[in-house]
């Protein structure tokens, strides 16, 4: 059954019953926020095994999603088993798992782009008991509620430019926006309430930031000794790991949406035209070498990688 993710509530209606949730698109950070929501719902304040599985470990060990799942936990009388990236070759899989699955169990898979054609996707889209949600990236609409929000939630005043600004120069992707929002919230939460627009444009543009898409840059180009160079400088700086892990994930996603406007039809300059930030002059010709030398798939799997290392930060 199709929901949007302003429905997640429908969750709580399940209460101790089995739920099965697929929750995908190239939205990364909105796809992390309703898996939160998803577990808030659903498990209250109940303790729980949380288990994760990969498409590798389905290949390896096809009864590793039944064994997970109906195997009773020692500990927690809830359980959460979430799927990182499933195939169309597994839903029989699939199929003969669900059909007997136990209560008490929240069962998430978790996917980048499904077309229409996906077997996944048709069978969580049709299915009336089972929740198919779609992450799209953000829109205007979507990235002003996210920028009014964020200044009622931290009693920040922003004046109409920097709105503006804001509306022009963030992501259409919910985590990249949050990360940088949060700057604006720790300079202000030094000395003011309201902020005016060279802070801004200074904050998203100072020089570690600079220093880090210098770093990401050398990163994609495969040059290892000059990026230990950069990341050596910007840690003797004082940047947080965590910034420099989230830089890594900001470009490969910019590289990620390129490259998937690119595969729907769109030539190079077409495609950039949707990203936000625009790609800057200067870095346009690097922009291009990185898209065209690094394949989708290697992208998706190096972003599941920098996304775990960000969590064990």
């Amino acid at each position: 059954m199709i929901i949007k993710n302003q429905q997640l509530a429908q969750v709580s209606h399940f209460e101790n019953r089995f739920l099965a949730t697929l929750v995908y698109g190239p939205n990364e950070g909105l796809i992390r926020e309703c898996i939160k929501e998803i577990k808030r719902l659903y498990l209250k304040e109940n303790e729980f095994e949380d288990i994760q599985i990969n498409a590798k470990d389905i290949d390896d060990d096809p009864l590793i999603i039944d064994q997970s799942i109906n195997t009773i936990s020692m500990f927690s009388e809830f359980k959460v088993v979430l799927v990182n990236s499933i195939k169309d070759k597994h839903i029989k899989i699939l199929e003969s798992v669900m059909q007997s699955a136990p209560d008490k169990t929240l069962f998430i898979i978790k996917e980048n782009n499904l077309t229409t054609a996906s077997k996944v996707r048709k069978f969580f889209d049709k299915d009336p008991t089972y929740f198919s949600i779609a992450c799209y990236d953000d829109d205007g609409k979507d990235l002003m509620k996210s920028i009014n929000t964020f200044a009622e939630k931290n009693s920040l005043v922003f004046n109409r430019d920097v709105k503006n600004y804001l509306l022009e120069n963030l992501s259409s992707d919910r985590m990249i926006n949050q990360n940088e929002l949060e700057k604006i919230y720790l300079y202000c939460s030094k000395s003011k309430n309201s902020i005016e627009l060279n802070d801004i444009k200074f904050l998203l543009n100072d020089s570690s930031s600079q220093n880090l898409q210098k770093m990401s840059q050398t990163v994609m180009y495969g040059k290892t000794g000059r990026s230990s160079d950069v990341l050596n400088k910007i840690l003797t700086e004082g940047t947080n790991p965590i910034a420099v892990i989230r830089s890594l994930i900001i470009y490969l996603k910019r590289i990620q949406a390129t490259k998937i406007h690119m595969k729907q039809g769109a030539d190079f300059e077409v495609a950039i035209k949707n990203l936000k930030p625009p790609v800057f002059w200067k870095e346009k010709d690097s922009f291009k070498i990185h898209c065209q030398r690094w394949p989708l798939k290697v992208i998706e799997k190096n972003l599941s990688d920098l996304l775990d290392a960000e969590v064990q930060c």
